[in-house]
């Protein structure tokens, strides 16, 4: 075979492997796979904490988190993470929204902004399957001019959450979108 030949066949079967996308590192993190152009996929991931866990951490308010992540199945579509946090003595729920990009260099770890410049976090994924989610100065909603509600805040306990993974309908009332949530949610 000619020097050319194999060259060409060397370029061929390089044209013939997949590039990896930025969208991979957080669609094999939030969804375990990576996902097909188009494809709809979701992800839920939720804790209560109970007392006893609580009198362990007086600094942490939080009681409750959960985290849903879901990809709209139009072309090019990006991951949409949306969080809810309940609080000690507190029975509003805060509830918010963003998105997530790979971090440069760190496969498996995503960084994520809520809309609105509402504060950044972090986000892996542990082997047993459970969401690590670090929050290093708490949240807010649109540059922090809606506050948490009355009595709420963010504790220095409420730094890291470990979420494990359960079933979609754990975070069925945080599908906001009307056009996915059906797409989501199986019938009955």
């Amino acid at each position: 075979m000619s020097k050319t030949a194999v060259i060409g066949s060397i370029l061929a079967m390089l044209a013939a492997v997949p590039v990896a996308t930025a969208a991979e590192g957080d669609e094999t993190l939030l969804y375990g796979q990576p996902l097909r152009t188009g494809e709809l996929a979701s992800a839920c991931f939720a804790r209560r904490y109970d007392k006893t866990h609580l009198q362990g951490h007086p600094q942490q308010n939080v009681t409750e988190m959960r985290v849903l992540a879901y990809r709209p199945d139009w072309p090019y579509a990006e991951s949409i993470v949306n969080l809810e946090f309940r609080f000690r003595g507190v029975s509003d729920a805060f509830q918010l929204s963003g998105g997530c990009r790979p971090v440069s260099g760190k496969a498996a770890v995503l960084d994520c902004a809520v809309e609105c410049d509402g504060g950044r976090f972090t986000m892996r994924r542990e082997a047993s399957g459970a969401l690590m989610v670090d929050v290093p100065a708490g949240l807010a909603l649109c540059d922090g001019e809606e506050a948490l509600p009355a009595g709420a805040r963010f504790g220095s306990d409420d730094r890291r959450f470990r979420l494990p993974a359960e079933k979609l309908a754990a975070c069925r009332d945080l599908i906001w979108d009307d056009e996915i949530r059906p797409k989501l949610l199986p019938r009955n």
